[in-house]
């Protein structure tokens, strides 16, 4: 589990990166996470302003043009709406009357593309310096810790490191399933291997599929973590982490990114059509998603969760195999059977699922 090693004073601020450039958006994060921040992202205004409204921030960094609305306008909602928010505006247009506006409606900093480090980690310790100022001498705490996104991923040998590290952030607002994401991918590129796929989109796969359940890092506690049944309107909520993970990295230039976009988007489509978010069927789903979708699956069943507890890997497969031509892709599910025994052993290894019965 990743946690932003913040601690008293202006550090432990909670911040809300709104950025529709997924390059953008990874740098912010990976600036910010790296000086012990708590960061969520969100790749549009409206967003952006729903994560305002459903749960607490200490700061907003927001871009100033974005598809779905203007950061201005995301300010003025800021300032009416949260007066125990600051804003900084993060802006590519050296523009000293955009400026002025926005420090008059309320913005306590304006940032320039491209910035450097140092810059991020001024404008954010003045925000949260000022906003402690402004609570009376508060921390400038906001709440609980929630999660990130991965960096830029160019190069693949270079930025794996920081996949993994975003990849795990996810997980931080419910360490019940740590470690889901390792497993995922591991169990990818061995139903890949099984399967005949090269050994470089293999290993792809395997850093690529981390990143599957990234849209989630927009969604609040209170989905994420109930124990009980979730109604029909919480259920579509929860569905759109495919749509929001697709948005914040379908922008990215990198094949291994492109990737982990698609993967995002469809792997919780089904074979037989019924899945979502588009309903594609069979081989209209990529393989990659395909392979995922299995291997989340076998590693949901056989975790606990909040809602239910976990099952042995026997029985697990035993459902899944059920579901052969229906959720899953048959050719796939015989893949996971030929490799079981390297299965259990990976889960093991893994700390994964202790109750594993072989």
């Amino acid at each position: 589990m990743i946690r932003g090693a913040a601690g008293a004073g202006a550090e432990a601020g909670r911040i809300l990166v709104v950025d529709d450039a997924a390059g953008v958006c990874f740098a912010l994060l990976e600036l910010l996470i790296e000086r012990g921040h708590l960061v969520v992202a969100a790749a549009g205004a409206r967003e952006a302003q729903r994560l305002l409204d459903e749960e607490p921030f200490a700061l907003v960094l927001t871009d100033v043009r974005m598809p779905d609305g203007s950061g201005l306008e995301l300010l003025r909602h800021v300032v009416a709406e949260h007066p125990g928010v600051e804003a900084v505006l993060v802006t590519g247009v050296d523009d000293p009357y955009q400026a002025e506006v926005a420090l008059e409606l309320g913005a306590c900093g304006y940032l320039l593309k491209p910035f450097a480090g140092q810059e991020v980690a001024i404008q954010v310790a003045n925000a949260l310096r000022c906003r402690g100022r402004k609570q009376d001498g508060s921390s400038g705490s906001a709440g609980p810790p929630a999660a990130a996104v991965a960096g830029d991923a160019a190069q693949r040998g270079t930025h794996e490191a920081a996949i993994r590290r975003f990849a795990a952030a996810i997980e931080v607002r419910n360490p019940e399933i740590g470690g889901h994401v390792e497993r995922v991918g591991d169990l990818c590129a061995l139903l890949a291997r099984q399967l005949g796929l090269r050994e470089d989109r293999c290993e792809a796969l395997r850093l690529a599929s981390l990143l599957h359940d990234v849209g989630k890092i927009s969604l609040p506690d209170r989905l994420l973590l109930k124990p009980g049944r979730l109604t029909p309107d919480e259920r579509r909520q929860i569905e759109r982490h495919t749509t929001i993970g697709n948005r914040l990295l379908a922008a990215a230039r990198s094949e291994l990114l492109e990737l982990a976009a698609e993967i995002a988007l469809r792997h919780h489509e089904r074979w037989d059509g019924l899945g979502y978010p588009d309903g594609l069927s069979g081989e209209e789903i990529p393989i990659e998603a395909r392979l995922v979708a299995v291997a989340d699956a076998f590693d949901a069943l056989t975790s606990d969760r909040p809602y239910r507890p976990a099952v042995g890997c026997t029985e697990a497969l035993a459902v899944m195999k059920e579901e052969s031509e229906r959720q899953f892709d048959a050719a796939v599910l015989d893949a996971l059977v030929l490799v079981y025994p390297q299965v259990i052993r990976i889960w093991h290894d893994a700390g994964g699922a202790r109750r594993a019965a072989v």
